[in-house]
């Protein structure tokens, strides 16, 4: 296969999304629309969200050292793509669009209702890294719909959660499971 180098950006890199939830004033649920997480330990389990630009969400989350970390699923593409396009600076966005959350069970932070699966995370630390920063997380709980009914490693539906997956500028969902971890020793030694 031809391979050409392009100048270094970020234009591919699809991943989950996820909504991140603070408070903000007087208890206001905010939330932002972050792509860029993922987990960073296993013991203690802790996760990472990188963030750029000013934002209420990481004034919170610097503030009050606490938050939350919602999967978005594709029915929730509108409210996603809202959260990710209006600042929390100058409306209610919640409010806005009559979007319903409850407070975390374990941490002081907003969980939103329609998210299936939902980390609440204690702030650990914080790198500064480029135009952005690093906020590592240790969760705390995990908030999941009732309907996932097996949770264990490698065992969730994924196709059934629908996670909604973005790549810069646009959104996408899954297919169809491909194989499972472990399968390519069986295919490649044919």
């Amino acid at each position: 296969m031809a391979k050409r180098s392009i100048p270094p950006q970020r234009g591919f890199f699809p991943q989950p999304s996820y909504l991140i939830g603070t408070y903000k004033e007087e208890d206001k649920p905010n939330f932002a629309l972050i792509t860029w997480v993922t987990f960073c330990s296993v013991e203690p389990p802790m996760l990472m969200f990188a963030s750029r630009g000013k934002k209420i969400t990481r004034e919170q989350v610097e503030k009050n050292r606490m938050f939350s970390v919602n999967l978005v699923t594709t029915e929730m593409i509108d409210i996603a793509d809202y959260f990710g396009t209006q600042s929390g600076f100058s409306i209610n966005k919640c409010d806005a669009i009559n979007v319903t959350c409850s407070k975390g069970e374990v941490v002081n932070a907003p969980v939103l209702d329609m998210s299936p699966w939902v980390y609440e995370c204690m702030l650990v630390d914080m790198i500064q890294v480029g135009s952005g920063a690093i906020y590592i997380g240790e969760v705390k709980n995990i908030v999941v719909d009732e309907k996932i009914t097996d949770t264990a490693y490698g065992k969730i539906d994924m196709i059934n959660v629908d996670p909604l997956i973005y790549s810069p500028g646009g959104y996408y969902n899954l297919g169809r499971r491909v194989g499972n971890v472990g399968e390519s020793k069986c295919r490649l030694k044919k």
